[in-house]
């Protein structure tokens, strides 16, 4: 689990290196005087910054759901006995795990069909550790 935090951590540092590094080099290109290369760059390099966004947030996500970082509403958690809490989170879980996998249904049938098999390619292993680790939480695997 380690090794995967590692790699988990590693990509998402690189997704925003990148993201800051071509949302960085737009600006620069926009600032340049308007020739026919620099909009061209301009499109061309504008649908990145997204993805990476993206990618980022997915892997944070990922990470902090790994190490039981996740938001909670401390008010209505602490109104509760600890074995009331944790049957609560694995509820809160259960159903995040469904909307999830409909959610993963519509976007396997978007990503393969209407956007690409590349961008499907860096997604869906994303998508599908999320699932993996709501399933643990869910199951009561991770605490």
């Amino acid at each position: 689990m380690l090794v995967l935090r590692r790699i988990e951590l590693t990509v998402a540092a690189v997704a925003v290196v990148l993201l800051v590094l071509t949302s960085l080099t737009i600006i620069l290109l926009r600032l340049a005087p308007s020739a026919a290369w620099s909009v061209n760059a301009v499109d061309a390099l504008s649908q990145y910054p997204s993805h990476f966004m993206v990618v980022a947030a997915l892997l944070g996500g990922s990470l902090a759901l790994s190490r039981g970082e996740t938001l909670k509403i401390e008010v209505l958690n602490n109104l509760f006995s600890a074995d009331r809490r944790n049957k609560i989170a694995r509820i809160v879980s259960a159903v995040g795990l469904i909307f999830f996998a409909i959610f993963l249904a519509v976007i396997v049938r978007y990503l393969t069909i209407d956007y690409g098999p590349v961008v499907a390619f860096l997604y869906l292993p994303l998508m599908l550790l999320i699932f993996v680790k709501l399933a643990a939480l869910s199951f009561g695997f991770l605490k």
